[in-house]
């Protein structure tokens, strides 16, 4: 089935349906074949994109579009920036799936599995100590910024910390994606292995075959690996979203994507409700032992890449297809979040229910809890 035509007659090229924003080449390759569902056989030049995806890829009707963001925080925010102030796209009634491959953790989840996310956390933007130098009771040498201990919410507040997205579109996104049939690969099968027998049991979810499941995702532009750190930063994760957001994926761009369709929709160009996050683990953020030392160059793919990849591609499409073939009766006019949606300082509107009491509704900062810009 070609999902090219079906949208045409009812909104201008303009104004796509769904926009698809990989982070890098590879992510986008599934999308972009000519065996592709959607075929996006249009190439829009546009200023300002991230060097080398100078272009905003679309289907002949304008229905659905790709977007490279391009890695790292910044390219990314960038980029979108680029885009929703560009003027050449009504993206009120867009929905933005944000996809790509990250780093899973073996308490939840396993090779090629792709995570639907309610949350994502920044984890970056805190204080960091040599982690030779610091106290034994500390898990790693990062301590939220301005804190008093390392459990402590931050006393500098930057605003990215915390993004919720639309917990309906979520489960709607993922109703449409459980019929697809994930991809495995025999090397991931056995990358999983090593993890069985883990103390406790505590890796189980590694060991199974890939899935689609609830889980949130960490941004970071540091790569981190290991025990210690990981765990460090599923401590921060729940620090700063009161145990509410469930560290399954790390990744890179998602905070910083989020931030410019957040003041995108400030400024009414675009719909947040209508903003999906969907991550697939390509290998684990740890090791099964704590005694396994790094060996450089490190390679990443120990068999879930590929299946990672096409995991993304084959859900994402049927997603796309959803909202294709029910604009009309359930996606034209958006899919209201019954959650709350947005940033830390609620400012969209709503109090958020994660972060400190002492940030309220309209994003002013205490004595406390200052934004540091």
């Amino acid at each position: 089935m070609i999902l090219q035509s079906l949208f045409g007659q009812l909104r201008s090229a303009v104004s796509p349906a769904s926009v698809e924003a990989p982070k890098c080449q590879q992510e986008a390759d599934n999308w972009l074949s000519s065996e592709s569902q959607v075929q996006l056989t249009r190439k829009v030049p546009l200023p300002g994109l991230s060097r080398g995806f100078g272009h905003v890829h679309s289907t002949e009707d304008g229905s659905v579009c790709l977007l490279i963001v391009g890695t790292a925080l910044i390219n990314a925010a960038l980029t979108v920036n680029n885009l929703v102030f560009s003027g050449r796209y009504d993206l009120t009634k867009t929905y933005f799936i944000l996809s790509g491959i990250a780093g899973g953790n073996p308490r939840v989840t396993t090779l090629g599995a792709v995570a639907f996310a309610r949350f994502a956390v920044q984890v970056d933007t805190q204080m960091e100590w040599d982690a030779r130098e610091i106290p034994s009771s500390w898990q790693s040498g990062y301590v939220p910024m301005g804190a008093e201990t390392p459990n402590s919410f931050p006393l500098g507040v930057h605003g990215s910390e915390v993004y919720e997205l639309n917990d309906n579109l979520r489960q709607i996104s993922m109703d449409l994606a459980i019929h697809a049939t994930l991809e495995d690969s025999e090397k991931a099968s056995e990358t999983r292995a090593k993890y069985a027998g883990s103390p406790g049991g505590i890796y189980r979810a590694a060991t199974l075959p890939p899935t689609i499941f609830k889980g949130d995702v960490l941004s970071s532009n540091t790569f981190w690996h290991g025990f210690y750190l990981s765990e460090s930063m599923d401590n921060t994760t729940n620090v700063y979203t009161r145990g509410k957001a469930k560290y399954a994926m790390t990744a890179q761009e998602d905070t910083a994507i989020l931030a410019g369709l957040l003041r995108a929709a400030l400024q009414n160009k675009v719909d947040f409700s209508r903003v999906l996050l969907m991550r697939a683990a390509a290998n684990f953020d740890r090791e099964p032992t704590t005694d396994v030392l790094p060996q450089l160059p490190w390679i990443m793919d120990s068999g879930g890449l590929r299946p990672a990849l096409r995991n993304l591609y084959k859900t994402g499409v049927l997603i796309i297809g959803g909202i294709l073939s029910q604009w009309s009766s359930n996606f034209e006019y958006g899919i209201k979040p019954d959650n709350y949606i947005g940033d830390i300082f609620g400012s969209l509107g709503g109090k958020p229910d994660f972060g400190p009491d002492s940030i309220g509704d309209s994003g002013s900062a205490c004595s406390t809890n200052k934004p540091l810009a």
